[in-house]
């Protein structure tokens, strides 16, 4: 028996089997190759005829082994802000606007009040009355979220209910889980939390897979928050840092955390806690950057180094958004050839710099932060960086075997299914592949220049 995790990213399809026991029994991935219809500036769009075409072939591939037929319940997930028009059937009536499409500027004003934190042209809700505005629509029209138009499509039906991920930043009260009156003339679906059965693949598929047995269909997720539940954190003061090109934290806190200077925002999370994050400018591509395949020798070469590291803030790009808010914010640190193993030190010191200020900072918001953080990312194959986070953060660093999209959103499958919270499915399913303990040992030195990075960034701040 298995549970299966459909994540529609912008590049393709991706489908992870999972059993009972959190083992990934197989993975499917299809690429799209029309990524952006548009030739236009600033406009992303997508066939969403593409995305079921791509999504049959992998699963008539899945399920081409008869041992992969035996699937309790499916989840789907999908890039946060893409939406799309649909008829009573379904069947989509114009192009997917993607997450990254900024055409609908002028329709944000009318949004603003929707959103806390302030609203973008990237937002679902201006996209739809951009496409209201602009496209010949019968007034009968869904909207639906890339998510909501794969579930539709497996279920057979349209009356199905969104998610609230999904749905955020179409305009819903993360607080009620419901529509604000003033969104009332727009045909938006029924509002539930990730991991709740809302129907049943259908029958024609089904046959077609020869699939045995009722198997379930459960709410999805954006991405990045099916990523979240794929990282292990499922409790109260778990959080997670996935550190690829730049860094990002996420985390569960009993209350909502507020940020008036915008540099953490809240989801929710589905078990109803708060799941305070946000997301920095640092993070590794200072590294790929300035290293690219030397990378794996510079490792090797500092990790037997004496020299110390020089002060450097990772990040090759003006302004910052967290722990900092500053557009105008400049890096600090020269690279300096006499002293290359330094440089390459001080990036990976300044990485363990930037996720302690943020963690610092979510305290003194009032956010809980535990003894483990659940680390994801490129930058977890450093051991030499692994390190040097468990020893500047104190707290023990865990990284799960599939951090990925699709295994969250197998475990949202697997919550559905069971009737379970998704952070107790997490924690069950999600298997831990390696654990780095902070090594106790009093650096002073680290401590001196931890306290100068902080100030240096204060000065410019």
């Amino acid at each position: 028996m298995a549970f299966l995790g459909i994540d529609l990213g912008t590049g393709g399809v991706r489908c992870l089997l999972v059993n009972e026991e959190g083992n990934v029994l197989t993975e499917i991935k299809k690429p799209l190759h029309r990524v952006n219809l548009s030739d236009q500036s600033g406009e992303s769009e997508q066939d969403p005829r593409d995305w079921i075409v791509l999504l049959e072939n992998a699963l008539d591939e899945l399920f081409s082994v008869p041992s992969c037929r035996h699937l309790l319940s499916v989840s789907v997930d999908s890039t946060s802000g893409t939406v799309l028009p649909v008829d009573r059937t379904g069947e989509n009536i114009g192009a997917a606007l993607m997450h990254n499409d900024m055409r609908s500027v002028h329709e944000v004003e009318w949004c603003k009040e929707l959103f806390e934190d302030g609203c973008s042209p990237t937002f679902s809700l201006p996209k739809i009355l951009w496409m209201q505005k602009n496209w010949s629509l019968n007034e009968d029209v869904l909207f639906f979220h890339a998510t909501d138009f794969l579930n539709a499509r497996l279920c057979g039906s349209t009356d199905i209910p969104t998610d609230f991920t999904n749905a955020m930043k179409s305009g819903v009260s993360l607080e009620t889980q419901a529509w604000p009156e003033k969104l009332s003339r727009f045909q938006l679906p029924p509002v539930v939390a990730p991991g709740q059965v809302i129907g049943e693949i259908s029958d024609a598929y089904r046959n077609r897979w020869s699939l045995t047995g009722p198997c379930l269909m459960v709410s999805g997720a954006t991405d990045s928050n099916a990523a979240f539940y794929a990282s292990g954190a499922g409790e109260i003061g778990d959080w997670s840092t996935t550190i690829g090109t730049t860094l990002a934290v996420k985390g569960i806190s009993s209350q909502k955390i507020s940020d008036k200077l915008g540099r953490i925002y809240c989801h929710r999370h589905p078990d109803g806690a708060w799941m305070p994050g946000g997301a920095s400018n640092a993070g590794g591509e200072i590294l790929k950057s300035t290293y690219g395949s030397e990378l794996p020798l510079m490792e090797s070469e500092a990790s037997n180094a004496l020299c110390e590291p020089l002060l450097v803030y990772p990040s090759i790009r003006k302004g910052e958004r967290l722990p900092l808010a500053d557009p105008n914010f400049i890096p600090f640190g020269e690279k300096d050839g006499k002293h290359k193993v330094a440089y390459f030190l001080g990036c990976i010191e300044g990485i363990a710099f930037v996720e302690k200020m943020t963690y610092d900072l979510l305290e003194s918001l009032g956010a809980e932060v535990g003894g483990r953080i659940y680390a994801t990312g490129g930058t977890t194959n450093s051991q030499l960086g692994l390190q040097m986070r468990a020893d500047v953060l104190d707290r023990t660093l865990c990284i799960p075997e599939y951090p990925n999209s699709a295994m969250g959103a197998a475990i949202l499958a697997s919550a559905g299914y069971y009737d379970r919270g998704v952070g107790e499915m997490s924690a069950e399913l999600v298997r831990i592949s390696k654990t780095v303990q902070p090594s106790g040992e009093l650096n002073e030195a680290r401590n001196e220049r931890m306290e100068k990075f902080r100030q240096f960034c204060h000065q410019k701040d």
